[in-house]
């Protein structure tokens, strides 16, 4: 009897062991799939932020290719609010001069004013409004890169979880509440199976979607970047991006925005945050000199990027009204700035809204 309690025994733990090494065989084939939108292996997409000038007119400002333009949509639930028809001709436009789109899903509305706290989204509130958009983004048949509302832990976005003097914000605006809207946001753009998100909703203590479909478009083609601020502003440990991270499964890119004001910007923070994170390649969503020219900083920024090869795409945001930002004006950044571009890992020209290739 011991000697078939121990065969039966070592049986089971042969069966433990063989169906660990096949989880950890799933696992590791999954991390090394790639997130929709990479570039291939070596490139780095270069990228402009704001509608002060158009991505091509950019180009020719530069001599450079942009592949990615990042567009900011107000919060406006409305089914025939602004949004859709600025969208759809987004995704005309990007089609056309053969780049793709990020879409900041600001969480303002054009007053300023909130337009739903992360909680309420967390609890399914604006679900009509998210599914409407991503209708509409899986539709275009392009890749895109959807960006919820960013730099949420800087004091001036109204998702933060704090407020400038280092008081924090009611349950709504929690760093909690910010993980679990950013993942119903996730689960609602990427697609699929209703019942499979109504799933992963319940796992992570929601209310299941506010839909009577089945479905949801599923283009396979959208990709989430989460992108706080480096350094929290206030400089508090619980406003740091750790702490609206929503966890791998709901992330694919992770990235920073760096500005450079009266000569100081946060690179320590950026290095902490590009180590921080090293399950998703890093993007540099926005960078400029604040209001003056400062070809160092373009310089730096260039070669930062070199050294740290997780990066795949870096981006300057040329503004959209005034002055503060216009590389234009800024001639010797812009000149640091075409001689940085032309290097070979920023050439990926067949690459566009809808092929991968270069």
């Amino acid at each position: 009897m011991r000697m078939c309690a121990r065969h039966t025994s070592l049986i089971r733990l042969v069966i433990a062991v063989c169906a660990l090494a096949l989880l950890v065989v799933a696992a590791s084939a999954e991390a090394s799939v790639s997130p929709p939108g990479m570039p291939p292996r070596g490139k780095v997409l270069l990228g402009m932020g704001g509608t002060a000038i158009t991505p091509v007119e950019f180009d020719r400002l530069t001599g450079a290719q942009h592949k990615i333009h990042l567009v900011s949509i107000n919060w406006d639930e409305g089914r025939q609010g602004g949004w859709e028809y600025a969208l759809m001709r987004r995704f005309q436009e990007a089609e056309a001069g053969n780049y793709r789109l990020m879409i900041h899903i600001g969480p303002a509305r054009h007053d300023g004013r909130e337009g739903r706290s992360p909680g309420a989204v967390a609890r399914g509130a604006a679900d009509r409004y998210l599914i409407d958009m991503s209708h509409q983004i899986n539709a275009s048949g392009q890749f895109v890169y959807v960006r919820p509302p960013a730099e949420m832990n800087g004091h001036w976005s109204v998702w933060s979880a704090y407020n400038k003097n280092g008081t924090r914000r009611n349950a709504d605006h929690s760093t909690t509440s910010y993980r679990q809207a950013f993942i119903r946001m996730t689960l609602i753009a990427r697609g699929g199976d209703v019942s499979v998100i109504n799933a992963a909703l319940r796992r992570n203590r929601m209310p299941v979607l506010a839909t009577s479909a089945s479905e949801l478009p599923r283009s396979g083609k959208i990709a989430m970047v989460f992108n706080p601020q480096a350094r929290g502003a206030p400089d508090e440990p619980g406003n740091m991006p750790a702490a609206y991270y929503p966890g791998a499964a709901w992330v694919d890119y992770v990235a920073n925005d760096l500005y450079i004001q009266n000569g100081r910007a946060a690179w320590d923070a950026q290095d902490a945050m590009y180590q921080r994170f090293r399950a998703h390649p890093f993007m540099i969503a926005e960078f400029a000199p604040w209001g003056y020219d400062d070809p160092a900083f373009a310089r730096k920024m260039f070669a930062w990027v070199a050294a740290h090869p997780r990066t795949v795409a870096l981006m300057y945001f040329n503004g959209t009204g005034g002055e503060t930002f216009r590389l234009a004006n800024k001639p010797h950044s812009l000149a640091a700035y075409r001689r940085a571009a032309h290097a070979a890992r920023f050439q990926c020209a067949g690459l566009s809204a809808t092929s991968a290739a270069c």
